[in-house]
């Protein structure tokens, strides 16, 4: 009969997930110096003593660290890993090293969270991580048992979903929800740095007829066609979507509505260029309605504000007789 110490020696090493119990006790001068301190003033002091904080972490001790903890940083030893792990926290990864200081340092006794590092082969991995300190090592902390997770297949599957999400089925490009998130983006930009910023709303210029006429199958290559277009005449810097229906949205960050009014010109140009055809009999051109409207703090609180701005210089181009370009007055 197998011994249950061989047993737990077995589980321990042969678990799915790395674990590893360090000694955190080279932490006890700064802890007694900030016993009983807030959260935030916790977090102050070790962004302000970044360098005394990276030097204590390289002292941390691994007591033991099972055959997955090796296994997935690539080394053999309990030291190479500690090193390993200590230059994650030391680099790309020092903010949430700070967060669990925050927590340890505070008498949570426990923290979770993510890291990126490179590990085995110099591969960037997703890492989840899990630190918990034992009741009876929570002054002295001297065994912190930290579990590592590696995450990475699932954070990639996240992120796919999380830009479909964001993206227009038809024209991939970004949906009205997720323009709305990036010219917010962009207007705080604008607000810190001082920057010029503008947003332009071009709509097809009877559109209806064309889907009347030809079809919805039709419109929706024609759409198509138009957002490429689109995003072709644009910079790498500027941010097209789909507003919806045959409405696209340009946000051009760093860009007065003058120039911006230039580069609506040249769109324009493309398209009277360009000629559609439908079943190789009907030929016809697309125009554009286009409003533009450059960032002013009177005028636009928001993302919402400044697209509203647009869409009403877009709309008065309509009413005008389309084909034409506006820039909203600010």
């Amino acid at each position: 009969m197998p011994q249950a110490k061989d047993i737990y020696k077995t589980l321990f090493n042969e678990v799915p997930v790395a674990i590893v119990d360090f000694d955190y006790s080279g932490l006890s001068e700064i802890q007694q110096k900030l016993k009983g301190v807030e959260r935030s003033e916790i977090r102050q002091y070790l962004y302000k003593h970044a360098t005394q904080i990276k030097a204590v972490a390289k002292k941390f001790k691994v007591g033991l660290v099972n055959d997955t903890a090796l296994s997935l940083y690539g080394v053999r030893t309990a030291a190479n890993f500690s090193e390993a792990l200590v230059r994650a926290y030391c680099g790309k990864s020092f903010d949430v090293f700070v967060e669990q200081l925050v927590s340890l340092l505070s008498g949570e006794g426990e923290f979770s969270g993510e890291l990126k590092c490179s590990i085995a082969r110099n591969r960037q991995q997703d890492i989840f991580i899990r630190v918990s300190v034992p009741k009876k090592y929570g002054t002295s902390l001297g065994h912190v048992l930290v579990t590592l997770q590696d995450i990475t297949a699932w954070k990639r599957i996240e992120r796919k979903l999380r830009k479909e999400a964001q993206i227009d089925g038809m024209t991939r490009l970004y949906n009205q929800s997720a323009i709305l998130d990036k010219l917010d983006i962009e207007l705080i930009r604008a607000k810190r740095y001082g920057l010029e910023l503008s947003c332009m709303m071009i709509d097809l210029d009877f559109f209806k007829v064309i889907n009347d006429k030809f079809g919805h199958q039709k419109g929706d290559q024609i759409l198509k066609k138009v957002a490429d277009m689109i995003k072709d005449c644009f910079r790498k810097v500027d941010v097209i979507g789909r507003y919806g229906g045959d409405e696209f949205v340009v946000i051009l960050p760093e860009t007065s509505a003058r120039n911006a009014n230039f580069a609506a010109q040249r769109l324009q140009k493309i398209f009277a260029k360009t000629l559609f055809r439908y079943k190789n009999v009907i030929k016809f051109y697309i125009t554009l309605s286009i409003g533009i409207a450059g960032y002013s703090p009177k005028k636009a609180k928001d993302a919402k504000d400044l697209l509203a701005l647009a869409d009403n210089a877009m709309y008065d181009v309509k009413k005008a007789g389309r084909n034409a370009i506006k820039i909203a007055k600010i």
